[in-house]
């Protein structure tokens, strides 16, 4: 074969082989058969997302109560009482109400009443260090349980949220989040004098 000819070849695979791992475009994923395809993320569901140390304060007002939580430093207290809340189970609850995502977006809801919201069974109101609030209304839960109906502040939309969230901000006001009572240590049982032989 023609010294040039076999040279030509070799830079044209070079070449390709350069264009294929470093020059094409990438290719989309492939859904592996019989595996859902992913759904891209809906932002219109994100009722908001704030930074979770920028959270001062959480009231609840649910049958005519109101409770909630409020930072003091590192620490959180039980809103109206002061006596200290449960750390553990408050920033569970901070974590989760930083960034609210619904399930669902009620398509042209017909009125309130329908949904448990004339007037909300539970209101929810979150204070921010600036003194930004940000208010979560729920109704009542949705056909099999597949939700909570909620309103973010005064807007119009109905959503879906979890029942977790929502039954964890009906508890603040129900089962405040008092830290647990530490268990008492078992009592040491008398000494046993042994018997005297016969």
């Amino acid at each position: 074969m023609n010294p040039r000819v076999t040279v030509g070849l070799l830079i044209v695979f070079v070449a390709l082989g350069a264009y294929y791992f470093y020059g094409a475009p990438p290719s989309a994923p492939v859904t592996p058969p019989g595996m859902p395809t992913p759904k891209p993320v809906d932002a219109s569901l994100d009722l908001w997302a704030l930074p979770e140390s920028e959270i001062q304060a959480v009231t609840v007002r649910r049958d005519g109560q109101e409770a909630g939580v409020q930072r003091s430093g590192e620490e959180w207290q039980l809103i109206p009482s002061g006596e200290p809340a449960d750390r553990l189970r408050v920033n569970s609850l901070i974590f989760r109400l930083a960034a609210v995502k619904a399930t669902y977006r009620v398509p042209n809801p017909t009125g309130d009443a329908e949904y448990g919201l004339a007037p909300p069974a539970t209101v929810a109101t979150i204070r921010q260090a600036n003194g930004q609030t940000y208010t979560l209304s729920l109704g009542i839960k949705a056909p099999a349980e597949s939700g909570t109906y909620a309103r973010k502040d005064a807007e119009p939309a109905i959503y879906l949220v979890s029942n977790a969230l929502a039954d964890d901000l009906a508890r603040l006001v129900t089962e405040p989040p008092r830290p647990p009572s530490p268990t008492p240590l078992p009592s040491p049982s008398p000494a046993v004098s042994p018997s005297p032989t016969p």
